[in-house]
């Protein structure tokens, strides 16, 4: 009968249960190479290892941010090139078109050339992005922002704020524009303006023969000259200057129903400053007289939907012919190019825009890399088990299990009869 109770038993099967477990442990920390953290004994590296995974997750995050960025800003700056340089072949039609002696065939290719390049402007406005997102709608989502009406008018429906994406904790780069800030608000000498516009303008001065945006002398002959206006409607706001000799005056009209006496009023109420006296003749037109060597008239602006190519003209006494054509001040060919000018440079500067932000991106994907680096060491050496200390405790373990194991075989195989002899 040997010598043992069932509490003795039960103490040893814990003790080596606890032992090989621990040994268990070690074997797998030294095959592995990494530690095993627990919580009652490793709180602060358990501490220190979660947030550095929660900072490697961020971090990885941002970087494929950044990257996501300098790929969608690589698309947008193709695509304002591809904008300056239909604006450069826009300025050389410009240009070529501003002669009095062309035929009405090479203004007709003029007008074809023109309404290709808008075509084009349009086009590019609506394109998308690797991932199918509009370059220039915004964060509307909207699938085309520029729309054409059957008039040729372009409109946006897209948003007025661009897109953003994080590439750092404190810094958002964006990734597309807004259509209104790039195509409808450039920023001229009177005001913002359309692209579109400006190539509708030089469609439309290419369709009016005889035009120009200022009159000749039209006291070159005689003391006296025919004009006649537009139709206004029933209501439509006329403005334009009128040089007489040394004296200007601008003149600023509400028209109801052609009816333009109340302009002619206008003039005759500064005749003794400049010299002119008008009188409304009906049909829209007015007689201006004067004794003055001069007079040139400049600067019109038609408000009004009566027609569609609004101009003053000049007209013939004799036989009622028209010999000039007063074109709108938008129409004029300086004012056009001064225009074009305007939106290139207005390019300029958002595709400027695009490479300061492409590059912040870059800085920021670098930042990224070198983080995750730092990150991976910090991780790396916490996870990493220490083998000298591992070997020295699995050692010490074992000799500690093979004592036990010892100690429990010579009491159990011990009998009463043994402590009684």
């Amino acid at each position: 009968m040997t010598i043992g109770t069932t509490r003795f038993f039960g103490n040893n099967s814990e003790l080596f249960s606890k032992l090989n477990t621990e040994l268990q442990s070690l074997q797998t920390q030294a095959g592995t190479g990494k530690a095993e953290l627990k919580l009652a004994n490793n709180i602060q590296d358990i501490s220190k290892l979660s947030a550095a995974e929660e900072k490697k997750s961020e971090t990885n995050q941002l970087l494929s941010n950044s990257q996501r960025a300098q790929t969608d800003l690589e698309v947008m700056d193709v695509a304002f090139e591809r904008l300056q340089n239909l604006l450069v072949r826009l300025q050389e039609l410009a240009v070529e078109s501003a002669n009095d002696t062309l035929t009405p065939d090479e203004r007709e290719r003029f007008v074809i050339e023109a309404s290709m390049i808008k075509s084009e402007l349009i086009n590019v406005a609506n394109q998308k992005d690797n991932f199918d997102n509009s370059l220039f709608g915004g964060v509307s989502g909207t699938e085309k922002p520029f729309e054409q009406d059957a008039k040729g008018k372009v409109s946006y429906s897209g948003s007025s704020l661009a897109k953003e994406i994080q590439v750092t904790p404190g810094l958002a780069v964006r990734q597309n524009f807004s259509g209104l800030e790039v195509f409808q608000k450039v920023n001229g000498l009177d005001g913002d303006f359309s692209v579109f516009e400006v190539v509708d303008d030089l469609i439309e001065s290419l369709k009016i023969d005889l035009n120009s945006g200022k009159s000749s002398n039209l006291f070159a002959s005689s003391q006296s000259s025919t004009i006649k206006f537009p139709n206004t409607g029933p209501q439509a706001h006329i403005s334009f200057t009128i040089e007489a000799g040394e004296k200007t005056i601008n003149l600023s009209q509400d028209i109801f129903g052609n009816d333009f006496s109340a302009l002619a009023s206008s003039i005759n109420n500064q005749t003794l400053e400049t010299g002119l006296t008008a009188t409304y003749s009906g049909d829209n037109e007015l007689v201006l007289t004067g004794n003055i060597n001069e007079l040139t008239i400049s600067n019109f602006v038609y408000t009004g939907d009566a027609v569609g190519d609004p101009s003053i003209k000049v007209i013939n006494p004799g036989d009622g012919t028209t010999t000039e054509n007063i074109a709108e001040k938008d129409l004029q060919s300086e004012i056009i190019r001064s225009k074009i000018s305007d939106a290139f440079e207005h390019f300029s500067t958002k595709r400027s825009e695009v490479s300061a932000a492409a590059r912040r991106a870059q800085s920021a994907e670098v930042s990224a890399q070198d983080i995750l680096i730092v990150l991976e060491e910090d991780i790396s050496e916490i996870k990493d088990a220490d083998l000298a200390t591992i070997l020295t405790q699995l050692e010490f373990l074992m000799t500690q299990k093979d004592a036990a194991q010892a100690t429990f075989t010579r009491v159990t195989s011990k009998s009463l009869f043994d402590f009684l002899s």
